[in-house]
């Protein structure tokens, strides 16, 4: 019999802490993650016994939903879903209307009738009607379906079988007061199912658990903010140094006791905060009696420099200090961003029947280098976010997970194990010395420090915890009041305030965030009877939610379509998006094809240069998809050497095959006429950039917006020129 190769799957689970200094949850996230994912990925996982995964549970979200569960803790959504419908104030229907869409449209709401009437009836038919207008237009049967449907969609697949459940969706519309008591009762019952089978799976082996440090920090930053230059040596650091490997210590020791509190044991792992890593961090980590680490393969390349393989990260390592070892575990980036990213926008059979064979041609590679006696030393570690990249699959993610279970149970190559299975079964063979600084983010730090506003961040975290610390040399205050000032400055030091700070990520909820942070901060005078700075009633977060901006091409460019950058003034002129620096949300991309892309034009032509991230696919297809003045898409095939042109007319899809004007080399350049388009001078034209194999969408830019220009005249370059 072949022996099998070994994949580790680890979801990680967190939230960070929502709840403000009145009590309430100033977002639903832990609430409406419980009841639509946490408890739904067991019970699926549940029916295959013979899959093992290692599930990663942040203590911070543990809190949150004992919270909820035994103290019955609300967030801001929950009050505006519990008042009356008929009682509802002009401001809180303005707060629904602008909370209660906040939903994958597609997935989450389209499918609904009656919740897609209501995103129609506000959303979209009137977009330029007054707040006030719209606000009035909806009636109060209206509102009190809005406030049902945004709880309901946020009820899991798996969830939703309970027979209460199912009648609400059989009802669809017309829910009354008790509906809406009942559903909010249900969702609690659902939270307080969530950490009893986490413990019984884990007891039954099925699952490992491991633990993130107590409110999810960056270690290594904890420990000394300037380990940052180490991996971005020109990286702009704050004003202050914080340097502070206690706090570090106190985040992973907390974390640890409070495993053992809550399932009776400590886990044998942990996932460090944003796979962040660094020597000091780590050996901290080892102290504490932690057995095994997981972070990314871009770590282990800057480790190894030109050392590196691709199947080098296929093993777990031993990282040794003066005092100890620590075992090391490398994901796999493009194999955890396919299944994030990725796989939501195919089929499920196709999805799995892809990552089975990449996985299948690892393990035909490993045995053709190392022989097949050695794969028990072999495994794939794929490791992401386990609650957000479900709301863009097809009924949550579920048909795909069932499927790749299904294959995984049944494989002739391949099985599933958890990490301290491989370590039980099979020790490292190959050790470390030192590991690169950096997170899972390409090896730095730059999403948590460097910015404007992340530097602010840490400089009044710096000096709110310089304030905690001369305050409790005093002697005065309240041992409890010391206390809750520290546990402040404990969650002050989480990933997520800075994860929304700077140009990297946004979301609707960008000014909700830098509120909460800043209350944290001020609760800390507070407790203790002293002013507040000041400056903490400022703003960190300067620009926030859609910051996208469509840039204008400069001035006419000739460039030479050869598939390479003839020379540099071939597109300057053209409006250059930087891909790296592209604004995401609660997730990360990290293994990009696309790197950065050039819009330029002449009197006659579109042009469209991609710098790659990495090589595509051979079998991948360019797709100009523009949707401003009106539909139609141009697919440039490379591989069959074809540019085409679809659009609708009469109801039929009609394809044009236009010249192949464009060349695919080190980097890919298109022209496309604008009379194929079908535009003139003047026309506005918007359009996005896509990616897609075997005819599933791989990338897509800009995510949610248009690019956008004027078609330009031919004297425009008289007009506006540049140097």
């Amino acid at each position: 019999m072949a022996k099998k190769l070994a994949v580790t799957i680890l979801w990680h689970q967190h939230q960070p802490y929502y709840k403000d200094g009145d009590g309430l949850y100033q977002m639903p996230w832990v609430r409406f993650h419980g009841t639509k994912d946490y408890l739904d990925m067991l019970l699926v996982l549940k029916e295959f016994p013979e899959v093992k995964q290692v599930i990663n549970l942040v203590p911070s979200l543990l809190l949150q939903i004992q919270d909820y569960v035994n103290n019955g803790a609300k967030d801001d959504i929950w009050l505006l879903t519990e008042k009356p419908a008929d009682q509802l104030t002009f401001e809180e229907k303005k707060a629904i209307l602008n909370q209660f869409f906040l939903a994958n449209v597609n997935t989450m709401i389209k499918p609904y009738p009656r919740y897609f009437e209501l995103y129609q009836k506000f959303k979209w038919y009137q977009q330029s009607t007054a707040l006030e207008h719209r606000i009035n237009s909806l009636s109060v049967d209206d509102f009190r379906d809005l406030q049902m449907w945004y709880n309901l969609t946020w009820i899991g697949v798996e969830s939703r079988k309970r027979p209460e459940i199912q009648t609400f969706f059989q009802k669809g519309k017309g829910f009354s007061e008790a509906d809406k008591k009942a559903l909010l009762e249900i969702s609690r019952k659902i939270l307080a199912e969530i950490i009893p089978l986490h413990k019984e799976m884990w007891d039954s082996g099925q699952i490992e658990l491991s633990a993130s440090p107590f409110y999810h920090p960056i270690l290594p930053l904890l420990c000394d903010s300037n380990v940052a230059k180490e991996s971005s040596p020109d990286i702009k650091l704050p004003k202050y140094r914080f340097q502070h490997p206690e706090d570090a210590e106190t985040q992973i020791t907390r974390a640890l006791a409070y495993f053992n509190e809550l399932f009776g044991r400590r886990p044998r792992g942990m996932w460090p905060s944003e796979g962040s890593v660094s020597m000091q961090a780590l050996e901290i980590v080892m102290r504490q009696g932690v057995e095994w680490v997981a972070t990314d393969e871009g770590i282990l390349a800057r480790t190894l420099k030109e050392k590196f393989t691709q199947q080098a990260i296929y093993q777990p390592y031993e990282l040794s200090f003066p005092n100890g070892k620590l075992k090391v575990f490398f994901r796999d980036h493009y194999l955890s961003d396919a299944i994030g990213f990725v796989y939501g926008n195919w089929p499920a059979d196709r999805a799995v029947d892809d990552l089975i064979k990449r996985l299948v041609a690892i393990r035909s590679g490993l045995v053709k280098q190392y022989g097949e006696e050695a794969l028990e030393r072999f495994v794939v570690p794929i490791i992401l976010d386990g609650e957000n990249c479900w709301e863009y699959y097809q009924e949550d993610g579920k048909p795909f997970l069932r499927r790749l279970y299904e294959a995984f149970s049944s494989h002739d190559l391949l099985e599933t194990r958890t990490f301290s299975e491989v370590l039980d079964r099979n020790q490292p063979r190959t050790t470390l010395s030192h590991i690169h600084p950096g997170s899972w983010i390409n090896s730095t730090f730059n999403i948590w420090i460097g910015s404007q506003e992340d530097n602010r961040s840490w400089e009044v975290l710096y000096l709110t915890r310089e304030f905690l610390v001369e305050q409790e040399k005093l002697g005065v205050h309240p041992p409890e009041a010391l206390q809750q000032a520290w546990e402040k400055i404990y969650i002050a030091e989480g990933s997520d305030w800075n994860w929304w700070y700077g140009d990297e990520h946004s979301s609707a909820n960008d000014m909700k965030f830098d509120q909460l942070y800043r209350q944290h901060l001020m609760q800390v005078y507070q407790l203790l009877g002293q002013e507040v700075p000041s400056y903490l009633y400022q703003t960190i977060k300067q620009v926030h939610f859609d910051r996208f901006v469509s840039s204008r091409p400069k001035n006419f460019i000739t460039p030479v379509l050869d598939g390479k950058s003839s020379h540099f003034y071939e597109w300057v002129g053209a409006a250059e998006y930087d891909l790296r620096k592209t604004t995401q949300a609660a997730m990360h991309q990290v293994a990009r094809v696309m790197d950065k892309l050039y819009v330029g034009f002449d009197a006659e032509h579109l042009y469209l240069r991609i710098d790659f991230a990495r090589a595509p696919n051979p079998m991948t297809e360019f797709v100009l998809a523009v949707r401003v003045p009106h539909a139609q898409t141009i697919v440039i095939s490379p591989l069959r050497g074809v540019m085409e042109k679809f659009e609708m007319k009469n109801e039929t899809k009609e394809k044009s095959v236009l010249e192949p004007t464009f060349k695919l080399g080190e980097i890919l350049e298109v022209a496309v006429r604008f009379a194929d388009l079908g535009v003139k001078a003047g026309d506005r034209l918007g359009f996005q950039v896509q990616l897609k194999l075997n005819g599933q969408l791989l990338e897509q830019y800009p995510h949610i917006n248009l690019i956008e220009i004027e078609v330009p005249e031919e004297n425009f370059d008289l007009i506006e020129w540049s140097v």
